[in-house]
C-alpha cells in the first residue's frame, strides 16, 4: 500500500505538469491583450491581424478619416441597429451617413478595446472575426453635449483581410436624440 502522502504529491505534480502544458501550449496572449486557446496558430495569426485592421478603423471613424476602400471589401454589408435604419447597408451607404454624423458629431472610443475572437458558427473554432465591446462617447459639436454608451461589434472579414460584414449593437438612437435636446426639455 503506498503511502497517502506520496499519492497526494504525485496528485499534485501530475495536476501542476497539466497546468503548465495547458497554459504554455494552448493559450496566449495575441497584441490585442485577449487570451485564447488557440489550436490552429494560423487562425490566431488573422485574428491578431484583424484586430489591428479593426482598432485601426475604429481610429479612422474617430478621426473622422476612413479610407473605405482599405477597410472595406468591395462587397460589404453593414448591420445596424438604430432605430429606422436600413436593414442592410452597402458601403456607399456608409459613407453617407457617416458625412452627416460627422457634420453634426465627434466619437471617441474607450480604451483598451476589449477584442474577442469570433467562431464559426457550424464548427464553433476560431474564424479569425473579432467581437469587441467598448464605450463609445458622442458629443454634439454644437451645444458641446456629451453622452457616453456601451457598444458591441462583430467584424467579419475576407480572405484579403478587409471587413465583409459589420453588426454594431448599441442604443444609439437614443443617444444621438439625447444630445438633441436642451436643458428645458426632455424625451417622449
Amino acid at each position: 500500500m503506498k503511502d497517502p502522502k506520496s499519492i497526494i504529491t504525485g496528485v499534485l505534480i501530475a495536476g501542476a505538469l497539466v497546468w503548465l502544458v495547458i497554459n504554455n501550449v494552448c493559450c496566449s496572449e495575441s497584441d490585442c491583450e485577449t487570451q485564447v486557446c488557440v489550436v490552429d496558430d494560423t487562425m490566431q495569426s488573422v485574428f491578431e491581424r484583424n484586430c489591428i485592421t479593426v482598432e485601426d478603423y475604429e481610429e479612422s471613424f474617430c478621426n473622422e478619416v476612413i479610407d473605405y476602400d482599405k477597410f472595406y471589401s468591395s462587397n460589404s454589408i453593414i448591420k445596424g441597429t438604430t432605430i429606422g435604419s436600413i436593414d442592410t447597408m452597402r458601403v456607399e451607404d456608409r459613407k453617407i451617413i457617416h458625412q452627416e454624423m460627422f457634420q453634426k458629431y465627434d466619437f471617441e472610443i474607450s480604451k483598451p478595446l476589449n477584442f474577442l475572437p469570433g467562431v464559426n458558427a457550424e464548427t464553433k473554432e476560431m474564424d479569425g472575426s473579432v467581437r469587441m465591446y467598448f464605450n463609445l462617447t458622442v458629443t454634439h459639436t454644437e451645444n458641446n453635449l456629451s453622452v457616453t454608451i456601451p457598444m458591441y461589434e462583430s467584424y467579419d472579414f475576407d480572405e484579403d483581410g478587409k471587413i465583409a460584414y459589420l453588426q454594431y449593437y448599441g442604443d444609439l438612437t437614443a443617444a444621438l436624440q439625447s444630445l438633441e435636446l436642451s436643458e428645458n426639455k426632455e424625451l417622449d
